[in-house]
């Protein structure tokens, strides 16, 4: 019977899948998620750690044999039994078709509806479609909501974000500096929400584009040709 831990952090609704198939099997799991067993946003960057799971990602699995997996569907199928896996090769075939059935037409519409109802997520505008930029005043509200779920990270970040065209052709981009190289919103659960409805790229601070860019975004002004839309408003995070 497998025995073993599950990294993760607090209330990761996609944890629970393993935790459930453990209780149905009567795997023996034990959950690390808080300090000092683990801490997200550190623990998982440690070379131990990544090591064991090179992209970071939780939840991670690690059996008390050393044996290691990531993706919660993997852990969860792990952790069950016949009576969850399918004892025969059709039963586990519809277990799988079910299984990727729910993760490709219930997962996104409960996260956009259910799951922030019940506090398992915050509300999550996905900014990168473009029926989600209808009228220019919603589309800057979607600005204002993410700068108020990222109110911890005031004192290590500035931002310039903006929005670009008008009605029903609108589009937002903006530059953001962190303390450090990489992207600050991985270090909290709650600042993931929204920077993964966004396209993300470093830029070189010695190009001439991007000290043009830098210039427009702060200026608000400019030609933003890589924007292809004129500037309609803008909001600075700081």
């Amino acid at each position: 019977m497998a025995a073993g831990t599950l990294y993760t952090y607090p209330e990761n609704w996609r944890a629970f899948k393993a935790q459930i198939a453990a209780q149905y099997s009567g795997a023996r799991l034990k959950v690390a998620s808080s300090p000092p067993a683990f801490t997200f946003g550190q623990t998982n960057r440690t070379p131990a750690f990544l090591n064991n799971f090179p992209l970071g990602k939780v939840p991670a699995y690690q059996g008390d044999d050393g044996f290691c997996l990531f993706e919660s569907n993997a852990i969860a199928h792990f952790l069950s039994n016949d009576a969850l896996r399918g004892a025969t090769p059709q039963a586990a075939a519809q277990v799988l078709q079910w299984v990727s059935f729910a993760d490709s037409e219930i997962i996104p519409p409960a996260s956009a509806w259910v799951f922030p109802t019940l506090g398992i997520m915050q509300f999550n505008k996905q900014y990168k479609y473009p029926e989600e930029l209808t009228l220019t005043f919603k589309s800057c509200n979607l600005i204002t909501g993410m700068f108020q779920r990222l109110d911890k990270l005031r004192k290590n970040a500035f931002a310039s974000v903006l929005l670009f065209g008008t009605n029903n052709d609108s589009s937002i981009s903006g530059i953001w500096i962190f303390r450090g190289q990489d992207l600050a919103f991985t270090l909290s659960p709650d600042w993931q929400i929204d920077y993964e409805s966004y396209d993300w790229r470093k830029l070189d601070p010695d190009s001439e584009e991007c000290k043009t860019m830098v210039k427009e975004y702060f200026a608000w002004e400019g030609e933003f040709k890589h924007v292809g839309k004129s500037f309609n408003q803008g909001k600075v995070f700081k």
